[in-house]
């Protein structure tokens, strides 16, 4: 299992907009071959901030992912929202259960 993390902040004034248009997203991503699960998080201190926590089965589920049409559907109900690109990163377990 691959972890996705995605950092994304909201452009000003947009951050509750955002937050409906990830929560709407999240049932297109779940559709993507490889997706396990995922969770969205919103800054409390920063509420234009947040992390999404997307499990995948392997790296490659992703990056199959991201070359697919489902990619523009998924990002179409809150790309705009975004104030600059998502900063994307993968991680694996290596101690936990």
């Amino acid at each position: 299992m691959v972890v996705e993390i995605a950092l994304l902040t909201a452009k000003e004034g947009a951050a509750d907009e955002l937050r409906e248009a990830l929560h709407n997203a999240r049932a297109i991503i779940a559709t993507a071959p490889g997706y396990l699960t995922s969770v969205f998080h919103q800054g409390i201190e920063e509420p234009a901030s947040f992390i999404l926590r997307i499990e995948w089965e392997t790296l490659e589920a992703h990056l199959r992912f991201r070359e697919t049409p489902l990619l523009a559907e998924w990002r179409r109900p809150f790309f705009h929202l975004l104030a600059g690109p998502p900063k994307v990163t993968h991680y694996q377990a290596f101690v936990g259960p």
